[in-house]
């Protein structure tokens, strides 16, 4: 069967599939991984690790997603709370950060909320 297609041709579709392989690798470590962080009740001061955004795709795609979701996560924590006649705590809540999960750090004092709408 080699014979048929040559060496140097098979060669060829071998080295093709490693070089391939090779890129997608180096793509996948230039995308950025973001972490979504929740701070608490009982110590504003608390990262509380919430998710990771870490898929392959190039560009701000993880950022992105985690930006949404943690728009979308402030928006409940304040419709949960004008759900059962409270008002909302302004010193929680949800943000992203670049990178991997980090125990220490700054926590924001402004939480920004959105649900989606079809506008």
């Amino acid at each position: 069967m080699f014979q048929e297609f040559g060496i140097s041709r098979l060669r060829a579709v071998v080295s093709a599939i490693c070089l391939t392989s090779s890129l997608s690798a180096c793509e996948a470590e230039r995308s950025s991984s973001y972490t979504l962080y929740r701070n608490s009740a009982l110590d504003y001061s608390m990262r509380v690790h919430w998710a990771t955004f870490d898929a392959g795709d190039k560009g701000s795609y993880n950022m992105n997603n985690c930006l949404m979701a943690a728009r979308m996560l402030n928006a409940n924590v304040t419709a949960s709370a004008k759900a059962e006649g409270k008002e909302r705590d302004k010193g929680i809540g949800f943000w992203c950060e670049d990178g991997t999960y980090k125990k220490d750090g700054i926590v924001p004092t402004n939480f920004p909320e959105a649900f989606p709408t079809d506008v």
